[in-house]
């Protein structure tokens, strides 16, 4: 029991619940209401949903294999080694990449495009390549898993608008590019914000991150997560002007832009390890809040 309790949060059990709710509202509260048509059936969506869910996993675990180092020297817990051995981590590792691969290749070739199936060789590419390389250098790391972040939400119409595209599809194909453009840039604001959190031991390790580049909440960074959250008001903005429904745009403003003032407001004061995780758990709920707005749009248009 314990060993299954460590494995949960090995994988990060509930980012994958996320993941793979936000992937069934696109779906069912998004492409079906809008087009009234898809291209996968239910049981061949549930694969795709767990393709990502394999590469998520998979992307977790490698990322924990090789920072035991400085999760440690950040003092956070270390399961890779210490609760599982670093052997198994590798094989759940290649077991769950595997997995996903060959499901997104298997629906590619069921929806008439085998392609597809490159977005999650990219994925679980990327992921290792995250781990091994680019979380150890500048932005490049925090861009990867933006990118990454996006994919997990464009893949949707991908595979079930784009091979028989039908009345609407257009419009939705749109609403989903903006809640993709929003997930890149809550989940690279996150990323940043994490660097500083984690600073101290990646400085020990020699990495070359933003936050080691810029001083702690110099104008530069003041300026860029300023300009990347106007971003994002103003997507949500276009999102409720598309809907144009009174009860979403209160919703919107409650759970989705007024934390994202707050945050900004924060963000201007924060100086120390305790105040960063606080606004990296401020992002990680906004990023929850604004997945939900896609079930409040629906249910009221």
């Amino acid at each position: 029991m314990v060993k299954l309790l460590d494995f949960l949060r090995l994988i990060r059990s509930k980012n994958l619940l996320i993941m793979a709710l936000t992937q069934y509202l696109i779906r069912y509260a998004l492409i079906i209401p809008i087009t009234n048509n898809n291209c996968l059936s239910h049981l061949q969506f549930f694969f795709l949903v767990m393709s990502t869910v394999f590469i998520a996993a998979a992307g977790y675990v490698i990322n924990d294999y090789f920072d035991i180092k400085v999760d440690r020297l950040n003092q956070r817990t270390v399961i890779v080694g210490n609760k599982i051995k670093r052997r198994e981590a590798m094989l759940i590792h290649f077991i769950f990449s595997g997995i996903g691969i060959f499901i997104g290749f298997y629906l590619g070739w069921q929806v008439g495009i085998l392609n597809l199936g490159f977005i999650n060789l990219f994925c679980s590419i990327g992921l290792w390549f995250y781990s091994t390389h680019f979380k150890r250098s500048y932005l490049s790391g925090n861009l990867l898993i933006s990118l990454l972040s996006a994919l997990v939400i464009i893949i949707i119409p991908l595979y079930d608008i784009i091979p028989k595209p039908t009345t609407n599809a257009e419009n939705a194909f749109l609403v989903i590019c903006f809640y993709s453009i929003f997930a890149f840039l809550t989940t690279f604001i996150r990323e940043v914000i994490k660097d500083f959190e984690d600073s101290d031991g990646d400085l020990k390790m020699g990495y070359d991150t933003f936050a080691l580049r810029t001083p702690v909440l110099a104008k530069n960074s003041i300026r860029l997560m300023t300009i990347l959250i106007i971003i994002c008001i103003t997507i949500i903005a276009v999102l409720q002007i598309f809907d144009g429904a009174i009860y979403s745009a209160m919703y919107v403003f409650i759970g989705v832009e007024a934390p994202l003032i707050y945050f900004l407001l924060k963000m201007y004061k924060a100086k120390n390890k305790t105040d960063f995780h606080h606004l990296s758990q401020i992002m990680k709920l906004i990023m929850l809040t604004g997945t939900l707005s896609i079930l409040v749009f629906t249910l009221l248009f």
